[in-house]
């Protein structure tokens, strides 16, 4: 680091970020911030949390969380005060996943339960028991809607140059659904892939709150050693002890 303000000492600030779904989410941000003058991050996607150390006058706190919102995600200072607020959003977030994750099982079950009857000795490996109208019925609501925040997170990771599981899963789950309705509402006579969109999106789902619960296991220790360093500081200025309070300290760094 260097220019800046004449004297200036590098100021660090915690940002959290809200919407990343992978690691290369966590990635896209971390270069997004780096390469802002003055400025150096690092993106812990565990914590959902950025690390960030810059230099005022090169850069500012406003645009840190602007370059953050810019790769679509939400960014929001993370200061003691805010800690609280943070948990509660993202359990908030968690239940609210798990709620899509049992309506999603609940309209994906009578698909794939369906695929038993390929095991059932009835000769057709084709068996439909469900008509192919209720298919699609069951299906839709869990392609666009349960399935949204895929083409959310696609979309975001297109848009800042990259890609991500979220594309492969939109893109997957997309054609076999639309190759589906295409052959339900031309009454072709070809097999349709309902129950093979609707499994990956629930079973990816399930593996979001299965890391959902770990992230949070992750973020409860941490939080828990924050809360054990001290709220104020000693410094000592032109001879002087000067007592700093937490949301100066970063200052010293």
């Amino acid at each position: 680091m260097s220019g800046g303000q004449a004297g200036a000492a590098p100021r660090t600030v915690e940002i959290a970020i809200g919407g990343m779904h992978c690691a290369a989410c966590a990635a896209r941000v971390e270069k997004q911030l780096n390469l802002l003058p003055g400025v150096e991050a690092a993106v812990n996607f565990a914590t959902e949390k950025a690390h960030v150390r810059y230099l005022p006058g090169m850069a500012e706190a406003e645009g840190l969380l602007a370059a953050v919102e810019k790769t679509g995600f939400t960014a929001t200072l993370s200061t003691a005060a805010t800690r609280g607020e943070e948990e509660a959003r993202k359990l908030a977030a968690y239940r609210a996943e798990v709620k899509r994750f049992w309506l999603s099982a609940a309209l994906t079950l009578p698909l794939v339960g369906q695929m038993l009857f390929m095991f059932g000795g009835h000769g057709d490996s084709h068996v439909e028991v469900i008509p192919r109208w209720l298919q699609l019925v069951l299906a839709t609501p869990v392609q666009f809607w349960i399935g949204w925040r895929f083409y959310a997170g696609g979309f975001n990771a297109l848009r800042g140059g990259s890609g991500n599981m979220d594309v492969l899963v939109a893109l997957g789950t997309t054609m076999a659904w639309a190759y589906s309705a295409v052959v339900t509402l031309a009454g072709l006579h070809q097999h349709v892939y309902f129950e093979a969109s609707t499994a990956v999106i629930t079973l990816v789902l399930l593996g979001k709150i299965l890391e959902a619960r770990a992230k949070a296991k992750t973020s409860a220790a941490i939080e828990a050693l924050v809360k054990l360093q001290p709220q104020t500081a000693h410094v000592e200025r032109d001879g002087q002890l000067v007592e700093r309070s937490e949301e100066h300290t970063s200052e010293l760094q």
